[in-house]
């Protein structure tokens, strides 16, 4: 008769123990705002997008030159050739 009530105080203590821990848990889970709750699944890693760069965006010689035949004159061609001398420098 002891073990017997023994064995339900045991028994009814396990089952009240895991209620409590039923309990907490719910109460944990209630206490999560939105931003702090812990995601259900893991969230995909996002992929690289390579970027769309056309030929049309790299700079040709023929450019170059264009731009430094309109730029340079013989009036400024010292003063140009300083700023590239200085620039080469760095």
């Amino acid at each position: 008769m002891k073990v017997a009530l023994a064995a339900l105080a045991g028994l009814s203590l396990a089952v009240g123990l895991s209620a409590c821990d039923q309990q907490r848990a719910e109460r944990v889970a209630a206490s999560y705002s939105s931003s702090t709750k812990p995601a259900e699944r893991p969230l995909p890693l996002p992929t690289a997008v390579a970027p769309v760069v056309g030929t049309d965006a790299v700079p040709v010689e023929e450019e170059y030159e264009v731009r430094a035949a309109s730029s340079i004159t013989p009036a400024n061609l010292q003063a140009k050739l300083s700023e590239l001398e200085q620039e080469l420098r760095r």
